[in-house]
């Protein structure tokens, strides 16, 4: 990922018919700015998102992520005759 400081840092050769370098300077600089405001926004979403989190697991929440995790299915799992028929059924339903 690029970052402000690259940006800033980098070197171009020169050209006897390259573009302006103080329209190039100029542009860079903004890049710069921009990028970098981002890259603080980024950093603090971060800290909010682990905040968040420690708290949900403080208060004994599960996490959105282990929401989705389904784990692996029993070979002795049964299914019941209503969640089989359902099952059927939303097979036969057209796309």
């Amino acid at each position: 990922m690029i970052k402000a400081e690259n940006i800033a840092n980098k070197e171009f050769r020169k050209s006897l018919f390259g573009y302006d370098r103080e329209d190039v300077d100029k542009y860079l600089d903004e890049l710069i700015v921009q990028l970098a405001e981002m890259e603080n926004e980024r950093k603090e979403m971060v800290s909010t998102i682990e905040y968040l989190v420690s708290e949900l697991t403080a208060q004994g929440e599960k996490t959105p992520a282990e929401d989705n995790v389904v784990g692996p299915i029993s070979p002795h799992a049964t299914v019941s005759d209503e969640e089989r028929r359902r099952a059927q059924e939303v097979e036969k339903e057209p796309i």
